[in-house]
């Protein structure tokens, strides 16, 4: 007897108000006329009833009394299906049960009985999670971006980018690898609608094939449509100034599967900021000038998105999938910006503003081929996957600066500069995955490899005003052109081990080598090549079906990537200059975790342990620039070791079916070494993520969702911390579950802040940034699919 989660689908009440439908098929998808289902309460009171399937495989119950049912179903040459427990009730009273596949008989084969689970907001086995976004509110009208935000154990750093405990995780669509650039990564996530995402899964411990991901793995599953025809249409509105709209259509049968998305999303927002700069004199100990800033900006974007997926089985051992997906960016953004500088009396010496105008346009369309071969026995696949993504984007910068006289009066004329950022990447990769379980059926085999390569050409061009002709001229210093290229191959072999019935040892090793380089305008080039041994291992004991214990270790790599090495100086702060390094190292990380794991009825609870040795580690550090102490060089530093001490919890409690709460908490506390914190003024400090969830379904067409994140993370200078969010969603069905109406509360309370503190060895820095997150959302979405009622009349049996 195993396990299986479906879905619950809605009717009108009645007098007997119950319902049933569902859709049957066989091993290759393809739609079981004819076949005899039969539907018994567990008790002596109801009668049973009959019906057939129609030519598309489906069947319905209908006008059906509170209770316990079975369902069985049976067709000639395939093996009886049982589905056991199907509560009708107040609360759930319609269910739809989908692609219900037989099995080919056998002459050893028995009935097959499922017992039927309803499927929770959030679900954990084995230290994994899974997000079932479909049964939350919160993903109608947004998207990947913000429905991760809600995900146990996922945040997203001052940075914009995603972390699972602290580490950054290794993304996948569909169990395909997401080989993108992180603004490439952004603002995929970003234009991906959450209308049409299943399910989002965090592997903690991930499989052999992403075991030396620092962070695990994250897999956005999307949905996968009915058999026959469907389609889906949502429009969106809100408050904080955005709109949009996207739509689906899906088609299944036999072994083709075919789902296409489109859409566009338009946002725009105001955001406010402050910084304030003491300087110092460390010998002395005396306060020598202040920096302070203050800003205002306005944004606006849309992103146009479309997307196809086509899955074909050839048989019933090979099968390919097609996935193109295309992804645009269109922003403009204005900033206002004052700056003032003071002496150590607190009086001005030095007061300008500075205004900027920013229009970023990116094209980014990738696409996936995956051949699955498996093979006649069981636990043997063959996964080959290869990929190209391409990106063309461009910002324009203009700013305009205007000196004051100290009591903040126009001085008279000032400068101008346009400065104008191009780059073309170009992404190709290659991954082979093969797993063999032995005929002792106790050994896995898993081995593979993998080739990821991109090349990525940026012209940057920069001009300034002439302030007698009004021309914008050429600075040749300014203006630079260079090619960046990274190639990272690795091949893997891990062995699997079934001790006793549960307990198993996994250890495997992968060796990796990444050659990466630069070529500048001037010809001179830069290259850098590595490689790694890279070896892991799991231990993992069950007792029974409600604890399990996982002791694991790995030493993973975390690589620099355009963003850490690009060299180009972005001086539109002027009292921050910002660049890359390329002489940046990988990092290097010795991982040990220990999770325990406890799954009841009632609820489920995991606590983690980890260490983890960081060496070579490469940080964003802000330093005064030698030239001119009044500005500040932000730019990216190999430091030396740092000893991490984790400690995390997730955990879920169902107080009744329709009442489910979940709760998630990490803490990383970093120390770094006497060196670093005597001369450096480094320090030591932890990182809290922290996230909420509340699922309340009274019926089943209401649906009430809360989300709640705190964060605050540390960094070798100080510690950026954050405010509560929160996402509140409250959801209606109506029509027969085709129409849905869902209502967003995004940050009701107070709108994101994020506040920074940073330490230096002749400073001391307080940054505060606000942005209007404030939002109340309607969505409206409605689904064109056919439940597809069966065309022969359900015979109602007597009672025996």
């Amino acid at each position: 007897m195993r396990n299986l989660t479906l879905t619950a689908q809605d009717r009108p009440a009645k007098a007997a108000p119950g319902l049933i439908t569902g859709n049957v098929i066989d091993p290759q998808q393809k739609a079981i006329a004819d076949a005899t289902v039969t539907l018994r309460p567990l008790t002596d009171s109801l009668p049973s009833r009959n019906t057939r399937t129609d030519k598309n495989g489906n069947f319905e119950f209908e006008n059906l009394n509170f209770g316990l049912y079975r369902l069985t179903i049976s067709f000639v040459s395939f093996r009886p299906l049982t589905l056991d427990s199907i509560h009708i009730r107040s609360e759930r009273y319609d269910f739809n049960l989908s692609d219900l596949t037989l099995k080919p008989n056998t002459d050893s084969a028995l009935e097959e009985v499922v017992v039927y689970a309803e499927k929770p907001l959030i679900q954990s086995k084995d230290g994994n999670i899974t997000f079932n976004a479909g049964e939350s509110a919160l993903s109608a009208g947004s998207n990947a971006a913000e429905l991760l935000k809600n995900v146990p154990l996922v945040a997203n750093d001052p940075d914009g980018k995603i972390v699972v405990r602290g580490k950054e995780p290794k993304i996948l669509i569909d169990d395909k690898p997401v080989e993108l650039n992180a603004q490439q990564l952004a603002d995929l996530l970003e234009s991906l609608p959450g209308s049409m995402i299943e399910k989002i899964e965090v592997m903690t411990n991930p499989p052999p094939q992403y075991a030396n991901e620092q962070g695990g793995v994250i897999n956005i599953v999307t949905r996968k449509g009915k058999v026959g025809v469907g389609a889906r249409l949502t429009l969106t509105a809100g408050t904080r100034g955005e709109y949009g709209a996207s739509g689906n259509i899906n088609y299944r049968k036999k072994g083709l599967s075919v789902n296409f998305n489109m859409g566009f999303a338009y946002n725009e927002f105001d955001g406010n900021g402050y910084s304030k700069r003491q300087n110092f004199n460390k010998t002395l100990d005396t306060i020598t000038s202040y920096n302070n800033s203050l800003n205002n900006n306005h944004n606006k974007g849309i992103r146009p998105n479309a997307r196809l997926s086509i899955d074909y089985e050839v048989d019933k051992r090979n099968a390919f999938n097609l996935a193109a997906n295309v992804n645009q960016s269109i922003t403009r953004n204005s900033n206002f910006n004052e700056y003032t500088n003071l002496n150590r009396n607190a009086d001005v010496y030095r007061n300008w503003k500075r205004e900027i105008a920013n229009r970023g346009d990116n094209i980014s369309p990738v696409f996936n081929l995956t051949y699955t071969h498996k093979g006649k026995k069981p636990g043997e696949t063959l996964r080959v996957i290869a990929g190209a993504n391409f990106s063309n984007s461009s910002s324009d910068r203009t700013w305009e600066q205007q000196t004051l006289f100290p009591v903040s009066t126009i001085t008279g004329p000032d400068s101008s500069q346009q400065i104008v950022n191009g780059n073309r990447n170009t992404g190709l990769n290659l991954r082979v995955n093969y797993d063999k379980m032995l005929d002792n059926k106790k050994t896995t085999i898993s081995t593979g490899g993998a080739v990821v390569s991109d090349l990525n050409r940026v012209d940057l061009t920069t001009r300034f005003r002439d302030k007698n002709t009004g021309e914008y001229i050429l600075d040749d210093r300014a203006t630079t052109d260079f090619r960046f290229r990274q190639t990272v191959s690795n091949i893997r072999v891990a062995v699997k081990q079934l001790l006793t019935e549960n307990f198993s040892v996994t250890a495997g090793v992968t060796a990796e080598a990444a050659d990466l380089g630069f070529s500048f305008k001037n010809k001179t080039e830069l290259n850098n090549k590595f490689f790694t041994w890279l070896p892991f291992t799991t231990f993992s004991k069950k007792f029974g079906d409600v604890l399990n214990i996982n002791l694991s270790y790995r030493k993973t790599v975390r690589r620099p990537g355009i963003a850490h090495l690009n060299p180009n100086v972005d001086s539109t702060d002027p009292n921050n200059h910002r660049f890359g390094n390329p002489g940046l190292q990988p990092t290097i990380s010795h991982n040990f975790d220990l999770v325990f794991g406890r799954t009841t009825d009632k609820y489920y609870t995991n606590l983690g342990f980890g260490y983890n040795q960081v060496k070579g580690n490469f940080s964003q550090i802000r330093n005064p620039n030698p030239l001119d102490s009044g500005v500040m060089d932000i730019t990216w530093f190999n430091i030396d070791d740092r000893h991490e001490y984790e400690v995390s919890s997730w955990s879920g409690y169902t107080f009744s079916k329709a009442l489910r709460i979940n709760l998630s908490v990490s803490y990383t506390y970093n120390r770094y070494s006497s060196f670093d914190r005597e001369r450096n003024k480094y320090r030591d400090g932890g990182s809290l993520t922290s996230n909420f969830n509340g699922n309340y379904v009274p019926t089943d067409v209401w649906n009430f969702t809360t989300g709640i994140t705190y964060n605050r993370f540390a960094n070798p200078q100080g510690t950026v911390r954050s405010n509560l969010r929160m996402n509140l969603g409250v959801q209606r069905k109506l029509f027969k579950k085709k129409l849905v109406i869902t209502f967003n509360v995004v940050d009701p309370i107070a709108k994101q802040e994020y506040h920074s503190f940073t330490y230096g060895a002749t400073y001391n820095q307080e940054s505060f940034s606000s942005t209007n997150t404030r939002n109340f959302r309607l969505t409206v979405g409605y689904n064109f699919t056919q439940l597809g009622k069966s065309k022969k009349k359900p015979a109602q049996s007597k009672k025996k």
